[in-house]
This record gives structure tokens, sequence and C-alpha cells, in this order.
């Protein structure tokens, strides 16, 4: 399952980028064939500054908050997308993070494993996942300002932690071994439920000639 976080168009506070760049990067990302995203409001506006229309699985946290994919094995993966910080927030509000709550309690019963997708970058996502909420998502997947989290466990256990290095060039593939068990006590343990990889994209990933193309010279 591929999965794209936030600002993979342009970077927290930066400004969008030449607009047939963008549309061939848009277009580079379908070829790819991405499971699931999460549009930041800065990159959805940019988008559609230039008339670029997203792919159905390109969305804001305001446009579509939960997906769910089902998987082999009659499996679901749901996939919460958090809502934006303001631009004078450097972290959630306590209000907020209740509201976060009680969405996991309601959605994480109808799936085995429930992502979710934010773009707050490390400082808020680190004060949310430290300030003790009564439910977590299974795996947070962060994005935004700040360094990269090649799996964190935090949450007394119960969220793993996963951020791309913020300059680009990075990928992260998580493998999980369990499923979480919902009724009983579960907590993340590296290599005997999950494994975190970071993969650099440097000279030794060959380029790919139709994508090479869609940039032109």
């Amino acid at each position: 399952m591929l999965v794209s976080g936030a600002y993979e168009f342009l970077r927290p506070g930066g400004n969008p980028g030449l607009a047939e760049t963008m549309a061939a990067m848009n277009k580079a990302f379908g070829f790819m064939g991405y499971d699931v995203g999460l549009l930041s409001p800065a990159e959805a506006e940019a988008l559609r500054a230039d008339s670029i229309p997203a792919w159905p699985w390109q969305k804001t946290a305001r446009e579509e908050p939960y997906t769910v994919i089902p998987v082999d094995g009659g499996r679901k993966v749901g996939f919460l997308r958090f809502p934006s910080l303001g631009l004078d927030e450097d972290q959630p509000s306590d209000d907020l993070i209740r509201r976060l709550s009680a969405r996991i309690q309601k959605e994480r019963d109808g799936v085995d494993l429930l992502i979710g997708l934010c773009d707050w970058g490390w400082v808020a996502e680190n004060a949310y996942l430290q300030a003790r909420a009564e439910s977590v998502p299974d795996i947070l997947l962060g994005s935004g300002s700040g360094a990269g989290v090649n799996g964190r466990i935090l949450a007394d256990g119960r969220a793993l932690w996963v951020r791309p290095y913020d300059k680009g060039r990075s990928l992260v593939e998580v493998a999980v071994y369990q499923w979480p068990q919902r009724e009983n006590s579960f907590a993340w343990k590296e290599v005997t439920n999950y494994k975190t990889s970071s993969i650099g994209m440097n000279d030794t990933i060959k380029d790919n000639p139709e994508v090479d193309a869609m940039f032109g010279d």
C-alpha cells in the first residue's frame, strides 16, 4: 500500500513552483499508483490555482476526513486525516485532541489498522502523542516541518510515529507483522510486530524513463 503525505508539492510556508512543474509532479504521482494521500490546504490551493486536478486519492482533511481501504484477507485499513492547525497554532488544542479521540474510538472497531495522516510538523505531532490522549491512531504518519522519525513508539506503546525527512528525497517503509488486537492490551514492539526502514532517494535509485519524460528536458 502506497501512502502520500502532505507537503509533497511544496514546503511548509513555501511558494508553489512553476505550473508546468506542478503539473508534471502530479502526473508522476498518478503514475506511481498511490492508494491514499493527504494534501495540505496550501497544496490544494496551489493545484487549484494552476488548474491541476487532484487525483481521487488526494484529499485534504476537510474534503475527506476518513478513508477505508480493503486489503487482502478481508482486512480493512482506515486512514484518518487530521485537521490542519491554524497559522497561529504550534500545537493542537485540548478540544481538538478530544475530538480526534472521539473519532478514533468511533472508527477503530470497524478496521484492523487505523492510521492517522497529519501535516502538523514534528513539534505539534510530538506534543499530541505526549498528551496522553484517550485514543490515538495505531500509526501516525506525520509530515511538515521538523526532523524525520524512523519509527518511534509513544502513547504507552499504542502509537507508532513515523515521519519522512522534511527536505524530501526519502521514503519510509513500514512493515506490519501483526494486526493490533482491539480486545486485549496491545503495544508496538520493534521486530516483534513491526519494522520501519528509511529509504534515501539517491543515485542508487535508477531513473524511470516514463517519469523523466513527464518533466521534459
